[in-house]
């Protein structure tokens, strides 16, 4: 127990090994003698003569930042009172060459004979100094980053501004699960060094978590976006040219998104946030290319994601809000009522109502769509029983998504929802919208097989609007065709329109296939479309979707 600065010069030779074998800075501080001894490598730091001090509780104030003066030395003082029981701070220091660093000091207190604190043992370390460099990239860590950022906010008199430019290499996740963590590793310091080359600084560039970059554009009078995007597109020209050498022996691509700052308006979190979600954007425009950060953008994003939420909500609160509207469908040659096809309606309580075009996309990104698809087909099943005992020919039509289809059991959901409320197959139509996951997903071409099998008809929705519309007809899959509106609103202008519908609808007959125009909303669409002799018509010209009151008022 060390009770004197006697007993101390015995472990003399002790805290002498501890100083070489520490990047710290090992301190003794002589409260009875205001005697302050610290490490020698701290001469190298900071503007010592030696590393003994005489009068520490002055002579080492010039060493502290002069905003942090007033807290260490309260600190100090609060434990020479044994008003605590350590000291542990974290403070800013000014290096010989004018740079402020943030450290954290640590030390035990102990006490002589009496009772009193008379030594503060401990150490004093650079915050961040570990895990200061990226082994795989020699770059900075992106703590280095943050903590220039931060003593900018603090230090400078004016405020910094410039830009900060994100990049990332696209599908780096695919490549090292291709190539092996190694050859990933290869690709980072080699994209490292392309960055570094770009932007001649090698001190503005920083590693980031994976396989992300971050450069800092900063003159005067500031870097905008548009110039880190000529950098972006003189580093892409770089890679571009290295994969070219290597004779495309690995090629990838890296993405871009820069936001602006000012370090007086703007938190770092803010800017790194901007900046990530401008290369989030690239990323989903098909990679490979740059986005400046914009604010209407990301107000946009935020409150698709607050929609999804509400939605969650929703789903989650026995279907609140949501409601199955019906819109007629017509057999025109007579006149008559077809059946009906069931659209999901929602009154947000916080966004009132909303267009399905808007949040069903929502629905089907989170698979929200699976549970309240079902929802949707039980009710739609249930009203059509209900109808078919008054009008027995009635035909309920019911859209399937493609999340529904691939992530769920809907033949399973389908087929046991008929029977539960005993209802024949023959009264339900199943809407698939035309698409290319239709025409290229093999999943989803079997689970519409397996519906054929069971005798559970479909519709091709959309039809016109997709992919390789032919072999819908020629695989026979699809019971009715449905023409969308895109080739009904100009078919009296234009004679293409009419010529491809008519083409469209004479083929599927010749193979006994249904055909439904959609969106016939005027007498004179309705008079060039009865020429071409549907089997079926929905529109607003017959009427808009309802809810079920008022569907059976207006046609059961």
């Amino acid at each position: 127990m060390i009770k004197s600065v006697k007993d101390l010069k015995a472990y003399e030779d002790v805290f002498t090994l501890i100083d070489e074998c520490t990047d710290n800075y090992v301190f003794v501080y002589d409260l009875e003698n205001d005697l302050f001894h610290i490490s020698k490598s701290a001469l190298d730091t900071f503007t010592l003569e030696e590393e003994h001090i005489k009068l520490a509780s002055s002579a080492l104030k010039p060493l502290v930042y002069p905003k942090d003066w007033d807290r260490l030395a309260a600190d100090i003082r609060a434990v020479r009172n044994q008003e605590k029981a350590q000291h542990n701070l974290e403070y800013r220091l000014i290096t010989k060459d004018d740079e402020i660093i943030w450290v954290s000091g640590k030390s035990r207190t102990f006490f002589n004979e009496n009772g009193e604190p008379f030594m503060l043992i401990g150490c004093i370390s650079e915050i961040g100094k570990h895990n200061k460099y990226d082994n795989i990239t020699s770059l900075y860590c992106e703590d280095v980053l943050k903590e220039r950022y931060a003593l900018a906010k603090i230090a400078e008199p004016q405020p910094v501004t410039g830009t900060i430019l994100l990049i990332g290499i696209d599908n780096f996740r695919e490549i090292n699960e291709k190539y092996g963590t190694k050859m990933g590793n290869i690709l980072l310091a080699g994209v490292a060094e392309a960055i570094a080359v770009c932007c001649k600084n090698r001190e503005n560039v920083f590693r980031f978590h994976g396989d992300e970059f971050a450069v800092i554009l900063k003159e005067q009078p500031s870097c905008t976006t548009a110039d880190a995007k000529k950098l972006y597109k003189t580093i892409r020209r770089k890679i571009d040219s290295s994969i070219e050498k290597n004779g495309y022996h690995m090629f990838f691509t890296i993405s871009g998104g820069a936001a602006s700052f000012n370090t007086q308006e703007n938190s770092y979190e803010d800017v790194l946030k901007n900046a990530k979600f401008a290369l989030h954007v690239s990323k989903l425009n098909g990679k490979n290319t740059f986005t400046p950060y914009s604010e209407d953008e990301y107000l946009s994003y935020i409150r698709r994601i607050d929609i999804q939420e509400e939605l969650r909500k929703c789903v989650e609160n026995d279907f609140k809000g949501f409601e199955v509207y019906y819109q007629p469908i017509m057999k025109p040659q007579t006149n008559t009522l077809y059946g009906s096809e069931a659209l999901i309606r929602w009154h947000s309580e916080k966004y009132g109502f909303m267009s399905p075009v808007d949040f069903v996309p929502l629905l089907e990104e989170s698979a929200l769509i699976i549970p309240l698809g079902k929802w949707i087909i039980e009710n739609a099943v249930r009203q059509c029983k209900a109808w078919v005992s008054v009008y027995p020919d009635f035909i309920m039509n019911i859209n399937l998504s493609f999340v529904q289809i691939i992530k769920s059991d809907i033949l399973k959901d389908a087929v046991e929802l008929l029977e539960q409320y005993e209802l024949s197959a023959k009264h339900v139509v199943f809407e698939v919208t035309e698409s290319g996951e239709l025409e290229n997903n093999t999943a989803v071409k079997h689970v519409l097989n397996s519906f054929n099998n069971k005798s559970l008809n479909l519709a091709i929705d959309d039809f016109g609007t997709g992919y390789s519309n032919l072999r819908y007809i020629r695989d026979m899959m699809f019971g009715i065709i449905k023409i969308d509106r895109l080739f009904i609103k100009d078919i009296n202008e234009s004679s293409q329109n009419y010529t491809l519908v008519k083409y469209v609808t004479e083929m599927a007959h010749n193979f006994n296939i249904k055909v439904c125009v959609e969106g016939v909303e005027t007498q004179e669409e309705y008079d060039k479309v009865m020429t071409l002799k549907p089997d079926c018509i929905q529109g607003f010209f017959y009427g808009k979707p309802m809810n079920a009151g008022n569907f059976a008022a207006s046609y059961i």
